[in-house]
């Protein structure tokens, strides 16, 4: 039980530029500027697709720079497709 409590505490994050798959990792928070300010999701939020500006992509364990791009959110899946990132 306590194990599918923690699954649930977690978001898979996959970060995709035009060379490819950059990221795949676990998240339990994703913070990302989008066209309307900063936005964050954590687990179990709803689906949602947004427009990411450039900035930077915060998780708890990185920063990320990121450019522009899109992201999507479902079942605590979170897909980033931009133009470049840096660690």
């Amino acid at each position: 039980m306590l194990r599918d409590i923690i699954q649930l505490t977690i978001m898979k994050l996959q970060i995709i530029t035009p060379t490819g798959i950059n990221s795949n990792s676990n998240v339990n928070r994703f913070q990302f500027t989008s066209a309307n300010g900063m936005m964050e999701f954590l687990p179990g939020h709803a689906p949602m697709i947004a427009e990411i500006k450039k900035g930077f992509i915060h998780t708890e364990a990185d920063d990320i720079a990121c450019g522009n791009g899109v992201v999507k959110i479902n079942d605590d899946t979170i897909t980033v497709v931009c133009e470049t990132t840096k660690q």
